[in-house]
């Protein structure tokens, strides 16, 4: 199968002419330390840190060769993150690592430089201490909730009074939003969302939480369920967090990469590949919000 199934090489042409232009220019890196964009220009690889979420990145245990694929060590990877880290390593001439995480270790796996760069983690307060974020988002998302038809997930207050037993992924913007719009409802955490859709196949918990972009996706393998963004709606910007240093160039490429990524419809059409790859319909589906 092609390292991707399917391929703007108009997009491919423009990062890599934002690349080109960004390597000409002076690193303000501390002397004696590789910068990120010096080490992944040097070295040609960019390693993305990868938890599993879906529609970001996922593992396609069939290996099949629908279009939206990328293989990486041997197996087949898909999602929104996977397709957009392999058009800029493409466009540096790089190779694509994958680096298995967590949300819940994203921030200490890239101080200690395990990855370059991890999507869909949502910029808060505390976290800017820790890491930068890319500035330019590739859509803007909400926070949503997928329960059992019958149940009122219609508004925060709804869930709040219910007292719902909630899954979410530990260590995301959802938990904290849902912690912080509705204080009565008990938590159970998870690292994954597999773990959450088992957990309300079991019954162990009433709803499960995601993004609304993952939550219509898992609707998809659990049937008799809604998906709904509580109202009133909670969103955020999809962007990347990246490690805190003085040299801008890998900043200033991905600001200018995601803003064409976004712009283009690249995103949209990696995110619809992710949906059809899963049996959702994406005629039915709104189109991402851009800002």
């Amino acid at each position: 199968m092609a390292e991707v199934t399917r391929r703007s090489t108009t997009v491919a042409a423009a990062l890599a002419a934002s690349a080109a232009s960004l390597l000409g220019a002076r690193s303000a890196q501390a002397q004696g330390a590789r910068s990120t964009w010096e080490t992944i220009t040097q070295t040609k690889v960019l390693r993305l840190g990868a938890p599993i979420s879906e529609p970001f990145v996922f593992k396609d245990l069939t290996n099949s060769d629908a279009p939206g694929g990328v293989r990486i060590a041997g197996a087949v990877w898909r999602g929104l993150s996977v397709a957009c880290a392999k058009e800029m390593a493409d466009a540096l001439g790089a190779e694509l690592q994958l680096v298995e995480t967590t949300y819940g270790n994203a921030v200490a796996g890239l101080q200690a430089n395990q990855f370059d760069l991890i999507f869909a983690l949502d910029g808060t307060v505390r976290r800017a201490v820790a890491v930068d974020f890319v500035p330019q988002a590739l859509f803007m998302y909400g926070t949503a909730i997928l329960a059992r038809q019958g149940i009122d997930i219609a508004t925060w207050e709804a869930i709040n009074s219910a007292r719902l037993r909630i899954g979410v992924p530990v260590g995301t913007t959802m938990e904290t939003e849902i912690m912080r719009r509705a204080p009565a409802a008990q938590l159970d955490r998870f690292q994954n969302i597999n773990e959450m859709i088992a957990a309300l196949n079991a019954n162990r918990v009433a709803a499960i939480s995601s993004s609304l972009t993952g939550m219509t996706l898992a609707s998809a393998r659990i049937p008799n369920t809604v998906v709904t963004m509580p109202a009133p709606p909670a969103l955020f910007p999809a962007t990347a967090a990246i490690r805190q240093e003085l040299d801008p160039r890998w900043r200033n490429f991905l600001t200018t990469s995601f803003g064409y990524l976004a712009f283009s419809g690249f995103v949209q059409n990696a995110l619809n590949e992710a949906y059809a790859f899963r049996g959702v319909d994406i005629t039915k589906l709104q189109p991402v919000v851009l800002r």
